[in-house]
């Protein structure tokens, strides 16, 4: 008879958790010599840094006796594999920051060239150029701030959707959790670009002439 102290709910010894339908049991050495009767068993798993050497090994299994068995498991590091898709994840979001920053940049751009007569009549009546760079910054910062916020909503929705089919579905002890880093990364990349965005035009606006501005196509 043997006393449960716990249950765990994962297989602390399998990639991804799960039991495979296997029992798997912990316990003491007194209590593995007792249901097994071998007396002379022992497992040390070694890890070691990522510039070790053949060589290295070889030294290693020479200590050992020749009743001892050494399993070589660096042929299984998944370093290089992971390092590759972060950094293909990495250059695709990458793209996507690019693609965001000219649409942002594009589209207040094509405002401001379809109202371009409007602001030089402004100009002609006395407005400032310091008052028509804010209305270009409010209209930039009121397109980014708005596409942050319904994008951010989406992006969570379809993130926790992809979380839970691609890695809580096979990694149960997976635990998802709100990126708030990542958002505000995002946020602030997207409010960079709404500066940029308000400047070009705004730049473009004070360097012409009011005459210029009002007959501007």
């Amino acid at each position: 008879e043997l006393e449960i102290a716990g249950l765990l709910k994962y297989d602390p010894f399998s990639s991804d958790g799960l039991t495979n339908g296997q029992i798997t049991l912990i316990t003491s050495g007194d209590t593995f010599i007792r249901l097994t009767g071998i007396t002379d068993y022992s497992l040390i798993m070694i890890q070691t840094t990522s510039d070790i050497t053949d060589e290295d090994v070889t030294a290693i299994r020479d200590v050992l006796d020749h009743d001892c068995t050494l399993n070589d498991l660096r042929g299984q590091r998944t370093s290089g594999t992971y390092l590759a898709f972060v950094s293909c994840i990495y250059a695709f979001l990458a793209m996507i920051a690019l693609v965001t920053v000219l649409n942002i940049v594009n589209s207040i751009s094509m405002s401001v060239s379809s109202k371009i007569k409007s602001y030089g009549a402004m100009r002609a009546v006395g407005m400032s150029e310091h008052q028509i760079t804010k209305m270009i910054a409010a209209e930039a910062f009121t397109y980014a701030l708005l596409g942050g916020l319904i994008g951010s909503i989406v992006g969570l929705m379809l993130y926790r959707l992809l979380y839970n089919v691609l890695i809580g579905a096979h990694f149960g002890y997976a635990i998802w959790s709100l990126p708030t880093i990542p958002l505000g990364i995002i946020l602030l990349f997207v409010c960079m670009a709404a500066i940029i965005a308000a400047y070009i035009p705004a730049k473009r606006i004070h360097n012409m002439a009011i005459a210029e501005t009002i007959n501007e196509l």
